[in-house]
């Protein structure tokens, strides 16, 4: 079992899974009634995709526990952007790091502040996270896709990730990326998943669909 990183869920649900199609209609519309009472653009997800979504990451899906990498890392940055960052020790779990559970009990990022396996994030741009304790909506928080761009934005210097001055990562920097082993270098990983959610923010935005883990 791991986290699936997908955009263009709905139209990929509306033609071969009814029951998913109806869940996500259902979450996108308590979303928006969100959306409405904070005065934000509400989000209309396609429920078809003509075009390719051109994702240029390798790997979308992988363990829960990469996902801690990442956000462990880009706890540290928050909290002291001076951080020189060292590697996980063998046997130590990320998700229990003590800067990434003091940053996440903020409730301010829209990184690590979102559930590790299922929930959205819309390619509206709004501050504070969508907050719904009851899990009404699938995940029980829903973040911003330029959100989470800016912060994956950065991350890019302390991973020694190049992108131009408008955050534009390129097909080459990207086919890089793409093709690390988790195992070959430090920070790999971090870099994998970085790839990955970037590649989710890019074209979330682009095309207006949603991030949809799963």
């Amino acid at each position: 079992m791991g986290l699936a990183i997908g955009v263009g869920m709905r139209a990929e649900f509306e033609c071969g899974d009814g029951e998913k199609a109806g869940r996500m209609r259902a979450d996108m519309a308590s979303i928006n009634t969100i959306l409405k009472e904070r005065g934000l653009p509400v989000h209309d997800e396609p429920e078809s995709l003509d075009e390719s979504l051109d994702i240029r990451a390798s790997v979308m899906s992988f363990p829960y526990s990469w996902l801690h990498y990442l956000r462990r890392f880009a706890a540290h940055i928050m909290r002291d952007p001076k951080w020189v960052p060292y590697p996980i020790e063998p046997g130590e779990d990320p998700a229990e790091d003590a800067v990434l559970v003091q940053m996440y009990q903020r409730l301010s990022s829209h990184l690590l502040c979102h559930s590790d396996s299922e929930g959205y994030y819309v390619p509206v741009d709004f501050e504070e996270l969508i907050l719904d304790p009851e899990h009404e909506i699938s995940g029980g928080v829903v973040g911003s896709s330029q959100q989470l761009q800016r912060e994956l934005l950065s991350l890019c210097d302390p991973l020694e990730i190049e992108v131009d001055d408008e955050g534009q990562l390129s097909d080459d920097v990207a086919d890089e990326l793409s093709k690390q082993r988790p195992t070959a270098a430090p920070f790999a990983i971090e870099r994998l998943v970085w790839l990955a959610l970037y590649e989710a923010a890019r074209v979330s935005i682009e095309k207006k669909t949603a991030i949809v883990f799963c």
